[in-house]
């Protein structure tokens, strides 16, 4: 059975889990909040180290969590920040195959290319019924009477209570009272972080570039349209490298 997808973009409750791709190694990377997964196969014969290396280095670059898989019960899971987790199960979700540009660039071999045939096969076969209609953190949190009152109106700067001019970037970021639905159409009062630019970290392992105008899985504010926006996670495809086309 295909497993079916939540509204938040996670497996449904009682979905079954996928099967596992068992082409090794690899690397998996997790886009935003979503249940997308970026996969891409790694070199065979690069020593553990260096696997695990360059694992660490797109997850800082691209500041999304990410996992190196050695085999079927061997995986290394790094988070966003670098930190390192050895782990007996690697990852699933919606596979999406070699989107995002690595940290290292290494040459095709005949090896390569035909565990990257078979990835590309996995991933039609393994495709889960339904579809993705959110990533789950564009719920925001309910707004207790308190976080009500406090966000709500107008400063003296005229924009909403609860945001502030970045002194960097000079966009507004802060906590905002979501009252008409923003992001996922429920109308009930919800406070919902909002983020400027100088907080958008993802960025291309390739050339250095964010992988979108604002940050995966975020809420940013458009002064001219005096309202929040939501960054869907799979807008990091839309990213090209400067004088290469697209990212992959």
């Amino acid at each position: 059975m295909k497993p079916t997808t939540s509204r938040n973009g996670t497996l449904s409750p009682g979905a079954a889990a996928p099967t596992t791709f068992d082409g090794y190694p690899y690397l998996v990377t997790r886009i935003g909040h979503s249940a997308l997964r970026n996969m891409a196969v790694l070199p065979a014969d690069w020593p553990r180290e260096r696997l695990l290396q360059l694992a660490v280095r797109q997850a800082l670059k691209n500041r999304l969590d990410t996992c190196v898989c050695f085999g079927p019960a061997d995986a290394a899971y790094v988070t966003a920040e670098g930190e390192t987790d050895k782990a007996s199960f690697v990852p699933f979700g919606h596979a999406v195959i070699e989107r995002l540009v690595l940290a290292e660039q290494f040459p095709d071999t005949s090896e390569l290319v035909d565990r990257r045939e078979a990835l590309l096969h996995f991933s039609e076969a393994s495709k889960a019924t339904g579809y993705i209609v959110g990533d789950g953190l564009e719920q925001g949190e309910l707004a207790s009477l308190e976080e009500a009152e406090r966000l709500s109106g107008i400063n003296e700067q005229g924009f909403p209570s609860g945001l502030s001019r970045c002194e960097m970037c000079h966009r507004l970021r802060g906590d905002f009272l979501a009252l008409r639905g923003e992001g996922n159409g429920d109308k009930r009062a919800r406070v919902i972080r909002v983020h400027c630019q100088c907080e958008n970290d993802n960025r291309c392992a390739g050339c250095g570039g964010t992988l979108a105008d604002w940050r995966l899985s975020s809420y940013f504010w458009d002064e001219a349209k005096g309202s929040a926006w939501y960054v869907a996670a799979y807008s990091a495809f839309s990213h090209r490298c400067p004088g290469k086309g697209r990212s992959v």
